[in-house]
């Protein structure tokens, strides 16, 4: 049988009755505590409490500013310096006159040519139109004149070359010459002079006219650099002209012999000037 006499828990039951009721004491006594003073406030306690308010306030995280978004400018659009560049900026672009930015910079009007297959850039002389920018050979009986209404120029280089005849043609006429055309051209072994090319075949005869060439820039923003030379070679030359006008604008060569010639010795380089 359970003997109660020796069981712990009467005790326990006790001890756990008088340690609530004073724990609920110790709540009351606090309440009333609390109750006395919230009646009277300390102004000190106010101004501490006021304080530790605006404290809490500034520690309060800032907020972020306003994401700004950044403004986007367009590259802008490369300065063409070839006609290459120029039909691969404007795809419908065809053979005409278009501005070229000469090493990025200096603007420079020349003729685009082959746009729809391989784009090749050409100047404009305005000057063969008054007769300038030929190459001439010269004979007893007559001439054969090659004129240029526009020479092959490297736009990075400026170097014209003087074997591109695309725009070359023979004139019918030229002061001074009579031309030789038609059937009578037939008969002669060379009929067509690279630009600046003066050839005389008047065969010493003095009252043959001299072989002659002409290289006019007016009307274009370039001059002949002043380094240029000139070579004449050939049989039995007699008489050489070779002038340059003082603007660089002008060269005018000339030429005797039993088909002498005279013509630059060396690339045919131009120089640009602002206009």
């Amino acid at each position: 049988m359970f003997d109660a006499k020796s069981s712990p828990q009467p005790l326990l039951l006790r001890l756990l009755i008088i340690g609530g009721g004073l724990v609920v004491f110790a709540f009351y006594l606090g309440y009333v505590l609390l109750n006395q003073n919230a009646t009277e406030p300390d102004s000190a306690e106010a101004t501490t409490v006021a304080l530790i308010a605006t404290q809490i306030a500034t520690l309060q995280p800032t907020p972020p500013p306003p994401t700004r978004f950044a403004t986007i400018t367009p590259s802008p659009v490369p300065r063409p310096n070839s006609c290459a560049m120029i039909k691969q900026q404007q795809p419908a672009a065809e053979d005409g006159p278009y501005v070229i930015y000469l090493n990025g910079r200096s603007p420079a009007t020349l003729y685009c040519h082959n746009m729809n297959t391989t784009p090749q850039e050409f100047l404009t002389l305005p000057a063969t139109e008054t007769g300038g920018n030929f190459s001439l050979i010269s004979y007893p009986e007559g001439a054969i004149i090659t004129q240029y209404e526009k020479v092959r120029l490297n736009p990075s280089s400026l170097i014209i070359d003087p074997t591109d005849m695309t725009f070359a043609t023979l004139a019918e006429s030229l002061a001074g010459y009579t031309a030789i055309s038609g059937e009578q051209l037939a008969t002669y072994l060379v009929t067509a002079s690279d630009f600046a090319v003066a050839t005389g075949c008047n065969r010493n005869q003095e009252t043959a006219p001299l072989g002659r060439a002409n290289i006019d820039l007016t009307g274009t923003p370039f001059v002949i650099s002043p380094e240029i030379t000139f070579t004449s070679f050939g049989g039995e030359v007699q008489e050489t002209i070779s002038e340059v006008s003082e603007d660089g604008k002008v060269v005018t060569l000339a030429v005797n012999g039993r088909c002498g010639i005279i013509q630059p010795n060396g690339p045919i380089q131009l120089v640009y000037h602002q206009p």
